[in-house]
């Protein structure tokens, strides 16, 4: 089963190491690739698809090979430190290897591989991490029934959807139509797509909050649905596979260009949750009702970085903002 006598020791590097853990030799000798096989076996799996990814790269080509042989009780602050300040990566890839290391010294601690102690990668610092690496683009509504209205469908429908919701994309991308109640005019957001993959998980427990769908938007959506050649689950599906559309693509092939023609630069997908967390501070909407409409779980993160209930207010807060975006050429279509 294993091409050498290497790869049989690593298989097992994760078993020996939780036979271990009761005798203090075992904790002394175990190493940080012990740990990380033990972390890929019963943590790993529980991570969301997307965090998974990163998380593997991050492990297979930059932290095993350097720590995997180390011993635990060798691993210092100084030490990682130093490593981190020699990697040509950007102040947030080095925070992110900083956090991995940091989370499995934890989990060393918690299996009793370490006695339980500070964790050293408190006092390991990354310079800039903190701040943000790309300035935040802010369109106005005009720029933005601009861009729709220069986006062949369904883009132009699934920017719409976006800005006038302040959804990310990876939740506009997997929107089911019986995400929608027509009948109430809202929207609950129950997964997302990234990484090519579906997530049956909203992307944190606020995002999955129920959302009021402003009246036009909903005649617009209705009417796409009439008019879709197929009848695939998804609102935004490929008509050839069934499956959302590639968001990466989308960006690249029709929004960067159509923004570029309206005059606006460094557009992403985030743009238009920005703009809307910005169009609804215009209209001096409350805070609290910003939060609700961001799906924020906290208003310190509605309010520096960008109530759960739905209430007619909430609904006349989004309506405000909505009714600045739907262009009015799409309810004729």
């Amino acid at each position: 089963m294993y091409p050498t006598e290497r790869d049989v020791r690593i298989a097992i590097q994760g078993q020996l190491a939780a036979l271990n853990a009761d005798s203090l030799g075992g904790r002394v000798n175990v190493n940080f690739g012990m740990l990380i096989d033990r972390y890929l076996k019963e943590e790993f799996l529980k991570l969301r698809h997307s965090t998974q990814t990163t998380n593997k790269s991050l492990i297979e080509l930059h932290v095993r090979p350097k720590w995997g042989e180390h011993r635990l009780a060798d691993i210092t602050a100084i030490k990682v430190k130093q490593w981190i300040d020699s990697l040509s990566f950007g102040p947030a890839s080095k925070a992110r290897t900083r956090n991995m290391i940091s989370k499995l010294l934890d989990l060393a601690q918690l299996w009793e591989y370490l006695p339980v102690q500070r964790n050293p990668m408190e006092l390991v610092k990354v310079k800039g991490s903190t701040k943000r690496q790309k300035p935040i683009v802010i369109i106005t509504p005009e720029q933005f029934k601009e861009i729709v209205e220069a986006l062949p469908e369904p883009y132009d429908l699934m920017v719409l959807v976006c800005g006038c919701l302040g959804l990310r994309v990876s939740e506009t991308s997997a929107l089911k139509w019986s995400d929608f109640n027509w009948e109430a005019s809202t929207l609950a957001t129950n997964r997302v797509f990234t990484h090519g993959k579906i997530q049956n998980l909203p992307k944190t427990d606020s995002s999955g909050a129920e959302l009021p769908v402003y009246g036009k938007l909903a005649e617009v959506l209705k009417d796409w649905r009439s008019r879709k050649t197929h009848e695939f689950e998804y609102v935004f599906a490929n008509p050839k596979t069934g499956s959302p559309y590639s968001d990466s693509t989308i960006l690249t092939r029709y929004l960067k260009p159509a923004a570029a023609r309206t005059g606006v630069k460094g557009l992403g997908w985030h743009t238009f949750r920005h703009s809307y967390k910005s169009w609804m501070a215009t209209a001096k909407i409350s805070n609290a009702h910003m939060k609700d409409l961001m799906r924020h779980s906290a208003i310190s993160t509605t309010m520096d970085v960008y109530g759960n209930t739905l209430t007619p207010e909430l609904r006349a807060a989004n309506s405000l903002v909505a009714g600045q975006l739907v262009p009015e050429n799409m309810l004729a279509k």
